[in-house]
């Protein structure tokens, strides 16, 4: 992830590792997150009751963005 190598964080990265709640990246990384996701997949974080912890993965991100794809708008 590009965040994390902008930050000197060149460790592996695997689909579960925590991204946030592990300090690898912080709020400001997270607001760019969402942003690129809201633009990306077209995701609405207000409609979604929103936790940090659907972020927190690559596979939770995966997650959230296969739910949202499924579910009616």
């Amino acid at each position: 992830m590009q965040r994390l190598l902008m930050k000197g964080d060149g460790a592996p990265l695997h689909d579960d590792d925590l991204l946030f709640s592990s300090g690898r990246l912080d709020s400001l990384d997270a607001v760019e997150l969402i942003m690129s996701v809201e633009t990306d997949y077209g995701i609405n974080f207000s409609d979604l009751g929103f936790d940090l912890t659907r972020l927190d993965s690559i596979s939770a991100i995966a997650r959230l963005v296969e739910q949202s794809s499924v579910e009616p708008a």
